[in-house]
């Protein structure tokens, strides 16, 4: 009867080892399918071509009015209708400050955006040249530049720029 007993719990022994074993390679498989599939990483959004820059900025003055005036060239216009509009940022800072240009050559230059002008509001005017016109006041440094933008937000690269003093 005693080798009964031993017999039997072989095989329970044998049998839960069995149901062990298993289960560890079930979770083993499990885990190794999750972990196949790659590096994990939030989702990136599809590459968008970058647009055009403004490279042709220029600047006219009539007393105390300035324009500045730009053009949507033929590569520009092959992605003329992706975008959005442009960006005209300014900084403007008193020729009389203690700080000479000299002293501060690396010195940030502070931008502050001061139009947008949209595409959609233009309309199809059929012109590829753009304007923008604001009144200036006397004993500052002006620095304009430009920046393209699409429809989806995405922002170009910074114009040249344009650099005087009134």
């Amino acid at each position: 009867m005693a080798s009964n007993q031993q017999r039997a719990k072989g095989m329970m022994y044998n049998c839960c080892c069995r149901s062990i074993i298993v289960q560890i390679l079930i979770i083993v498989a499990f885990s190794i399918f999750l972990s196949g599939c790659g590096k994990k990483a939030p989702p990136k959004p599809p590459r968008q071509a970058e647009p055009p820059v403004v490279d042709d900025l220029n600047y006219s003055l009539d007393g105390d009015n300035l324009k500045l005036t730009w053009t949507i060239s033929e590569v520009k216009r092959k992605v003329k209708s992706g975008l959005g509009g442009f960006y005209v940022f300014r900084s403007k800072k008193s020729v009389s400050v203690s700080v000479s240009e000299s002293d501060c050559k690396n010195c940030p230059k502070i931008f502050k955006r001061v139009a947008d002008i949209s595409l959609e509001h233009m309309g199809n005017s059929g012109k590829d040249s753009i304007k923008y016109a604001e009144v200036l006041e006397k004993g500052y440094r002006y620095i304009y530049k430009v920046v393209v933008y699409t429809t989806n937000g995405v922002m170009g690269e910074d114009s040249n720029v344009v650099d005087f003093t009134y």
